[in-house]
């Protein structure tokens, strides 16, 4: 659906209705891709950078067609989702394209190059409507998405280079699990009509730990409660740690409302290191290596780095990061050379973002490389998985709320844990 918002007055500009689903599209080229269906299709998105678009151009003649006023058709006999959903796919498709890849068999060129078509046959249709939407009101220069959809955070970037918006919306949790915060802000909104409408400022939404219930989950299984410092003390001692090399596992206030990690459960490296995504794969996160490790950087900062030319507070737009940059921060540099950028507001979250201050005092950088703080898992929520997660990992230097952990509080508490 494509609607224009003036005030208090929405005006319905176009529907494509079901079974014309971008969202269903993408899915079926994740299982088609091998990879999980409603699950992987961040590691398709991923992927795509890897290849070259040579099937662009037959998804866009018999899969997903352009049609005229902004609109699409998916052709769903063809590449049937719910066929899809069970590991079926019509030899036609093959025949059109490549063979489907066996689910988590080995990945070739051929793989990179349906992935790259894929997304950018779903990143030509994207545009195609926004254009349309864009030419019958030019006046607007702001743009909202949500949907499934808006996860696909590469094309979110697209849009935005394109020029057709001064801005662009994408909230933390745009699936179906951010249709509960947005009828809570439909709901205060209509409480409160004087007040405009209510607006998500930040995503850290979730469950929030003080430092006495911190301090009882390390102590419920007999572990030593570790250090306990003042916000400076922990926050230079993170700074120093990071600077050093080390992996830093930060679990600060209230947990993010959305699939992201954005500087409340999260791990932390430096950008700068040449070795650091080996690292982090091998000691942490065990996931392929094909996926991009992403950047947090100071609001301030962000333009330094990245030719971003707005917030993006939700890591929810790629950005190309700039020419003079990319080997400064190569860690969180893809091989397009775009990263999935998160800007850090000292006002929304400012513990973290005096981390990152303080690491570029030292480094002179001010970005952190930040992924969630999970191990094939979701990501943590409490203090006792945190402290569970990281006893299992290679991590070196847990911050959990004002206790920091080492090497030394490992060893002692370990095998006890074990």
């Amino acid at each position: 659906m494509l609607a224009y918002l003036d005030g208090r007055r929405t005006e319905i500009l176009k529907r494509v209705e079901w079974p014309n689903s971008l969202g269903h599209f993408y899915s079926y080229f994740t299982g088609y891709l091998g990879f999980r269906m409603l699950e992987g299709e961040y590691k398709m998105m991923g992927l795509a950078p890897y290849g070259t678009p040579r099937f662009k151009d037959r998804i866009l003649a018999d899969i997903l067609t352009l049609q005229p006023d902004g609109e699409y058709r998916f052709n769903s006999r063809l590449a049937n989702y719910h066929e899809a959903l069970e590991g079926r796919f019509a030899p036609a498709v093959a025949e059109l394209l490549c063979p489907p890849r066996p689910l988590d068999g080995p990945i070739n060129e051929t793989h990179h190059d349906l992935a790259t078509s894929v997304q950018a046959a779903f990143e030509a249709v994207l545009l195609h409507m926004m254009q349309w939407a864009a030419a019958r009101h030019p006046e607007v220069r702001s743009l909202c998405v949500s949907g499934g959809c808006g996860l696909n955070v590469t094309a979110n970037g697209r849009l935005r280079e394109a020029g057709l918006f001064d801005g662009i919306f994408v909230p933390p949790a745009p699936h179906d699990a951010g249709c509960a915060v947005g009828a809570a802000l439909l709901g205060a909104t209509e409480l409160e009509p004087d007040r405009g409408f209510a607006r998500m400022d930040h995503p850290y939404l979730g469950s929030e730990f003080d430092d006495d219930q911190i301090a009882a989950a390390f102590a419920a299984p007999g572990l030593e409660v570790p250090r306990r410092l003042d916000a400076a003390a922990l926050v230079d001692e993170c700074a120093q740690a990071l600077a050093d090399g080390q992996v830093v596992a930060w679990f600060q206030g209230g947990s993010e409302f959305g699939p992201r990690a954005l500087g409340a459960r999260s791990f932390l490296a430096d950008p700068r290191s040449d070795a650091m995504r080996e690292t982090l794969n091998a000691k942490i996160k065990k996931r392929e290596p094909f996926r991009p490790f992403a950047p947090s950087v100071k609001e301030e900062a962000a333009e330094r780095f990245f030719e971003i030319h707005q917030p993006s507070p939700f890591m929810n737009i790629v950005s190309r990061v700039r020419d003079d940059q990319k080997a400064v921060i190569p860690e969180v540099t893809h091989i397009d050379g775009t990263a999935r950028v998160h800007t850090v507001s000292r006002a929304v979250n400012p513990r973290y973002w005096d981390l990152i201050d303080r690491f570029e005092g030292l480094t002179g950088v001010g970005v952190l490389l930040n992924t969630s703080f999970n191990i094939q898992e979701p990501i943590v929520n409490t203090p006792a998985e945190a402290i569970r997660t990281f006893l299992a990992s290679g991590d070196d230097r847990p911050a959990i709320g004002s206790f920091l952990c080492d090497d030394a509080w490992r060893r002692q508490n370990g095998a006890m844990a074990a």
